[in-house]
């Protein structure tokens, strides 16, 4: 018997048209017959559900659109063996990363996919996304993952690498579950996890959140000034910076460092990201480092700045109490990063 796959459409460049001057354009009004016009193998992987949750560009997602998706999947659980929802690739990572975080015990795979270029287009690469994706999708992994050019990464150590190259996503911190080419190969450990249909329960969905966060870059010589430093802190609850290679600010200035003091008074979280594509946040490499963590900034260890990001949204709309957040941060809830911590109880529970 074929499994049954649920697919959901958000919106993106997938489904739009190219216009004379081969500009993305508006969505195609026949979106789901062209979907099965143009890809009629589709049928022959699975029986297909298509549904659309909204048509949005991807730039314009949120998160109520993480909770539109996160509710659809809790809503229709019984329907399918397998999910895949199209997406934009401008916040596909975040979306995803966020999906992995809110659906916490999952037993089926939820893939999301897209594409660079429309499916209607000349050389697009809908086509074969959508292919793996659903294929993908009947294969039992219980995990949220993201297919694209043929890789399959973990929803939530995957970051967008370029909007002009087909292969648009990368896992620069982490393996890749698999990949998709003259055979199916996925890893080994990915393999051992799959669980029996008949076990198949509904997964724990958790979608509280606060977006109320801002990320600052850090750049040599740019200082904030105290009166930004005070109108920033007076308007958010959360903060991530991107420092330099291991997590390093400046700290001869007194500006970085008066900053993380009156945030640590405020409660307010600070995050230490770094600007390096790959590697992780270690702030006992060098003096600086050690002297921000001192200050309390918590480390995003090798998370993404997607993770990191919703992370703390996560972080922020559970109430983690402000002595735990330290240890919340550095707890994978879904891969994201490499677990320094072992043993530990009663992480991610409000108070």
């Amino acid at each position: 018997m074929k499994k049954r796959v649920l697919i959901y459409h958000t919106g993106g460049t997938f489904g739009m048209a190219l216009g004379n001057a081969q500009t993305v354009q508006t969505q195609s009004p026949d979106f789901l017959k062209d979907l099965l016009e143009r890809v009629p193998e589709l049928p022959s992987l699975a029986q297909i559900d298509l549904r659309i949750l909204c048509n949005i560009d991807s730039s314009d997602a949120n998160q109520k659109l993480w909770s539109l998706i996160a509710n659809a999947i809790q809503e229709n659980w019984d329907e399918f063996d397998g999910c895949v929802i199209i997406h934009g690739t401008d916040t596909m990572a975040f979306t995803a990363t966020a999906l992995a975080f809110f659906l916490q015990g999952l037993t089926k795979p939820i893939v999301f996919t897209g594409s660079q270029r429309p499916l209607s287009a000349m050389r697009s690469d809908a086509r074969v996304n959508i292919i793996d994706a659903v294929e993908l999708a009947t294969r039992g992994i219980p995990e949220v993952m993201v297919c694209f050019d043929s890789k399959i990464h973990r929803a939530a150590r995957v970051t967008k690498y370029s909007n002009e190259h087909l292969y648009a996503f990368k896992s620069y911190n982490a393996p890749l579950v698999g990949s998709l080419g003259v055979n199916f190969k996925i890893k080994h450990k990915i393999l051992n996890s799959i669980i029996p249909t008949a076990k198949r329960h509904m997964p724990i969905i958790n979608t509280q959140t606060n977006s109320n966060i801002a990320s600052l870059s850090c750049v040599p010589g740019a200082l904030p000034s105290e009166a930004f430093i005070d109108s920033l802190l007076n308007s958010i609850e959360g903060l991530i910076i991107q420092g330099f290679g291991a997590g390093n600010l400046p700290a001869a200035n007194k500006n970085w460092l008066e900053l993380c003091k009156k945030a640590f008074l405020k409660k307010i979280p600070v995050v230490m990201s770094t600007q390096c594509e790959s590697g992780s946040v270690s702030l006992d490499l060098y003096e600086n480092g050690r002297i921000f963590a001192n200050l309390g900034v918590i480390s995003a260890l090798d998370m993404t700045f997607e993770a990191a990001s919703v992370k703390l949204m996560i972080m922020l709309g559970r109430n983690i109490s402000f002595d735990k957040r330290h240890e919340f941060f550095s707890t994978p809830l879904a891969y994201e990063c490499t677990p320094i911590f072992k043993n530990k109880e009663n992480i991610g529970t409000s108070k």
